[in-house]
């Protein structure tokens, strides 16, 4: 069957993506799409340089744009974003895709986008703020701070206009709890910035103006902090069975509930890390690891490559075994792990995006030759590699 391009589509679909397509050019796409599903579009080789990157952004876009859309348009798209993808057809050689072929290989494979960034925010009166539901601005002000979410994605904490000093006879606190598939970024009111990685928990004052120590909680998961000096307030994280305390320097914190131990890795200024069952300390310098777990304290020393950390967009493994592996994974792209045959403790090296659908990730995996997966849905199995 022969088709005849129409490149006025084309045109708009462009404007669409970059977000300059107005209201009426937007009603024109939709018509088209009703009058047209099985007409395939062509667009330039720079609009993507993958199908994945193709599907990844096409899906950014749709759900930006999906919030303002009235409920009826909004169902409309999220129905037509299958067949979105297989309608905006990447050409080196200008091929392209039937929507029937594309939707009904789309029905078997459901691929997963990466995570992105949710969270909910615990006032101190109990009440909560779904972060990605609500617009950017002043969200709430508290014991004399203002709290505003930014748009590109923070938790920003600061002195309220025409107040001398923050603080209250009983000091409020704040909660940021991230889901799985889920990061988000705080920047508190001493100006330590902090970013929490996915089903984490981070509880903070609202001001540190009446302690002596900038005392703070990782109740669950990881964080990176980067610590604003003060020589005269040390800042603190309780985690679990750990204490870190510090007084301007960057770290990251691993404190995930299933995992066996409590990695606190260094990597710039000095760091003091205190295992409280132990009561074992020790002065991390950078590039150092300290790993607190059953058998108490050590420290490793890292190369360059295992500085990187999941806030560079990054999954890093040294010689990590399968089973870590795996529940990195499913925290980020929230699906269920079940094993077929005994890999967990096949050890992995290298890193790859947290940022590709969860098909290239698993791509990827298996061309280690150590492993290979069946997802159905959310259900993803991890069986031994084909002989």
């Amino acid at each position: 069957m022969k088709f005849i391009r129409n490149r006025h589509i084309e045109k708009l679909v462009r404007k669409w993506d970059e977000g300059t397509a107005t209201a009426a050019e937007e009603l024109e796409i939709d018509e088209w799409y009703d009058n047209e599903p099985n007409h395939p579009i062509y667009l330039h080789e720079d609009f993507a340089e993958s199908e994945d990157d193709l599907g990844f952004r096409m899906y950014t876009r749709i759900k930006r744009d999906i919030r303002r859309l009235e409920p009826m348009r909004a169902r409309r798209w999220l129905i037509a974003t299958g067949a979105a993808l297989a309608l905006l057809a990447l050409s080196i050689g200008m091929y392209y895709y039937r929507v029937q072929e594309v939707i009904s290989t789309a029905a078997v494979s459901h691929d997963i986008a990466p995570g992105g960034d949710y969270a909910t925010l615990i006032l101190s009166d109990g009440s909560r703020i779904v972060l990605d539901e609500v617009e950017d601005g002043k969200l709430a002000e508290q014991a004399g701070i203002d709290v505003s979410k930014t748009a590109d994605g923070q938790l920003v904490y600061r002195l309220s206009a025409g107040k001398a000093s923050a603080g209250e006879a009983k000091v409020s606190f704040h909660t940021i709890e991230t889901p799985k598939g889920g990061q988000y970024q705080v920047v508190l009111p001493d100006g330590t910035r902090v970013w929490l990685n996915a089903s984490t928990s981070f509880r903070y004052p609202l001001s540190f103006a009446t302690s002596s120590r900038r005392e703070v909680g990782l109740q669950y998961g990881e964080a990176y902090f980067e610590v604003s000096e003060d020589t005269a307030h040390p800042f603190v994280v309780h985690s679990d069975r750990q204490q870190t305390q510090v007084v301007g320097t960057h770290f990251n914190i691993n404190a995930y509930p299933d995992e066996e131990t409590i990695k606190t890795t260094l990597l710039s200024g000095a760091v003091k890390v205190t295992d409280l069952l132990s009561e074992q300390d020790v002065l991390l310098r950078p590039g150092q690891q300290s790993i607190v777990g059953r058998e108490g304290m050590r420290v490793q020393t890292l190369d360059d490559t295992n500085i990187i950390l999941w806030k560079d967009g990054k999954f890093v493994f040294d010689k990590e075994p399968m089973s870590a592996v795996m529940r990195q994974v499913a925290r980020w792209y929230k699906v269920r792990v079940v094993y077929q045959d005994a890999v967990q403790d096949v050890r992995l090296s290298g890193s790859v995006s947290r940022f590709e659908n969860i098909s290239t990730l698993l791509e990827k995996l298996e061309q280690t030759g150590l492993v290979r997966f069946k997802r159905q849905d959310d259900l993803l199995t991890v069986m031994k590699p084909f002989p």
